[in-house]
């Protein structure tokens, strides 16, 4: 087990949401609110311990995750439902089953569609908490064009049939005697949740996975890019044990690689996967990918050798890398590894597949010009073939996975989750 003391587990969670939200912030703004609500109506409902509604919060806040696969998103929010679900919902929780450590909890986004009279049905340890949120999204979305003056009497008429009766009394409460609308408006809400969500606790198992988790999320940008997270990953944890390197090092690396090219979610896939080369606008628009990978990763791991190691990935050792053209002297062997693990995921996924021989002869040039660690180099030609077996099976397995999910998704649904085949 890799020690997890880099990142604390309510910073996993707001590291989560930050990184889609450089997809798209609305989900993950009416997440929030979301969650904030929950947060309330747990605590008014009694009989969940802190840490349990903490978790519950955090799959409220990204309870939309779905929608970064399945919809065009709009400022209104709205999705269609149709006769076997809504498709966000579904493939929101056949993603979260696979990569993520919610389990069974992962559900609860299947069911939050459905009314009381459909969900009520169901035999599902969460199904309460399936319904109350779909209370919440319709409070939301009130909410959204009424503001503060929204007037809670509106549930009341669908208790019974749309809502549960115990979260529309819940919810009414929670307006009328918690100010809850006031400080959603005021914002003070942000505060309070993040002061609350101090009380969820990761085991440094879930930790690891969580981290995973947010790597799998850059396939809302395309497949390839988590693909090529593993890839670079995998590198950089085999140059890693040749090279010796102790375990906190070699964690630090693994989590920087996994993690390194986070701030590609922003930038324009357009511009990413074009297929001329880049303007001189584009390059420098493309090229920010790397300070806003730093400014987030360095918010929240509390070791900043992680942020640090992730925003020279694109430099060399002979000055001509950027953003910083960084020298030989001024690069830790660490960044140096990731530079070198970096290159040979590009090399490896050229349009034109190259033999293990030209790879090999790609990477010794770049070393004998000083432009790649050689030592690091080493450690790839030297280990080439073990490498690529395991590239080989993490990449198949990645790829089975997906296609295990478009499969149960075209079940349930009906149709194409719009992921590329």
């Amino acid at each position: 087990m890799r020690a997890m003391d880099y990142i604390s587990s309510t910073d996993i969670c707001y590291l989560t949401c930050d990184t889609l939200s450089l997809i798209d912030e609305r989900p993950i703004a009416h997440g929030m609110r979301v969650a904030y609500m929950m947060m309330k109506m747990l605590e008014c409902k009694g009989g969940y311990d802190e840490y349990e509604i903490a978790e519950f919060v955090f799959l409220s806040m990204i309870h939309d995750i779905g929608v970064y696969r399945t919809n065009k998103i709009t400022d209104e929010l709205g999705y269609d439902t149709g006769a076997n679900g809504t498709p966000h919902a579904v493939y929101g929780a056949l993603f979260l089953k696979q990569v993520s450590p919610f389990g069974a909890r992962s559900d609860i986004l299947m069911y939050h569609h459905l009314p009381y009279s459909k969900v009520s049905r169901i035999n599902y340890g969460y199904s309460k908490i399936a319904m109350y949120l779909y209370l919440l999204e319709e409070a939301d979305a009130l909410y959204r064009k009424h503001g503060a003056e929204l007037d809670p009497r509106v549930f009341e008429e669908g208790s019974g049939s749309s809502y549960l009766p115990e979260a529309v009394v819940l919810l009414v409460r929670c307006i009328r005697q918690e100010n809850m609308l006031a400080r959603l408006a005021t914002g003070e809400y942000k505060r309070e949740m993040r002061a609350f969500m101090e009380n969820i606790l990761f085991t440094n198992e879930e930790k690891e996975n969580y981290i995973r988790f947010i790597m799998h999320c850059f396939s809302f940008k395309g497949r390839m890019r988590t693909l090529e997270a593993i890839m670079c990953s995998c590198i950089v944890d085999e140059i890693a044990q040749n090279m010796e390197l102790s375990g906190r090092e070699k964690d630090k690396l693994y989590y920087a690689s996994m993690l390194h090219d986070i701030g590609l979610l922003a930038i324009d896939p357009e511009i990413i996967k074009g297929t001329k080369k880049f303007t001189e606008e584009e390059r420098t628009v493309y090229r920010k990918h790397v300070e806003i990978g730093k400014e987030l990763l360095g918010k929240y791991f509390l070791v900043q050798d992680i942020a640090d190691i992730a925003a020279t990935h694109h430099e060399l050792l002979d000055g001509s890398g950027y953003p910083d053209g960084l020298k030989e002297n001024q690069i830790s062997d660490n960044q140096a590894i990731l530079q070198v693990a970096d290159n040979v995921t590009a090399v490896l996924n050229m349009k034109r597949k190259l033999s293990r021989t030209e790879i090999i002869s790609i990477l010794q040039v770049q070393a004998q010009r000083k432009r790649l660690f050689k030592k690091a180099v080493s450690g790839v030609t030297d280990n080439y073939d073990t490498i690529n077996n395991r590239l080989r099976t993490e990449t198949q397995e990645y790829l089975e996975m997906h296609v295990r999910i478009n499969n149960r998704y075209k079940r349930l649904v009906g149709g194409s989750s719009g992921e590329e085949e």
